[in-house]
């Protein structure tokens, strides 16, 4: 009699005896990228030529890092046109604190809605007035943040 043993190393998995094996899994939505729509309430972006949208939380060790950064972009749209903070449902009052740490309005620091393509924080989303997206970033590295200072500078001429 010949037995045969099934070993699971990894994807693919092996479903059944014939060897059937599971759809992959959807691939995740793309994340913003510059000439995009961004898919938030229009209210968080439409009165101001640009606004910087900050995808944050207080509980984020990369957010907590970058907050001197932060602070300094969000100065500079104070300045020239708008900024605000996003938040993931959860923990309100520290993240709201979060945000004003960062001399966001009290009423420019929301909590998200379902179905945003953050995929990590801090995200940074430059948006004109239509709500077209001028650049986006994932993370805020010391490696990057001279880059995204010089982009944001840019689109506000």
């Amino acid at each position: 009699m010949l037995a045969a043993t099934v070993v699971y190393i990894g994807w693919p998995r092996v479903t059944s005896a014939l060897g059937m094996k599971p759809a992959p899994p959807p691939p995740p939505p793309a994340a913003y990228a510059a000439g995009q729509q961004i898919d938030v309430p229009a209210a968080w972006y439409g009165d101001a030529p640009h606004t910087l949208i900050v995808f944050a939380r207080a509980s984020c060790a990369a957010c907590e890092k970058a907050q001197p950064f932060l602070k300094t972009l969000v100065g500079k749209m104070n300045g020239k046109g708008g900024a605000m903070m996003a938040h993931p449902p959860g923990a309100l009052a520290a993240d709201q604190a979060f945000g004003r740490a960062l001399d966001i309005a009290q009423g420019r620091i929301v909590t998200t809605v379902p179905g945003l393509r953050v995929k990590s924080t801090p995200t940074i989303v430059l948006v004109d007035q239509r709500g077209t997206i001028v650049n986006a970033w994932e993370g805020a590295s010391p490696t990057r943040q001279a880059d995204i200072l010089k982009a944001v500078d840019a689109a506000l001429r």
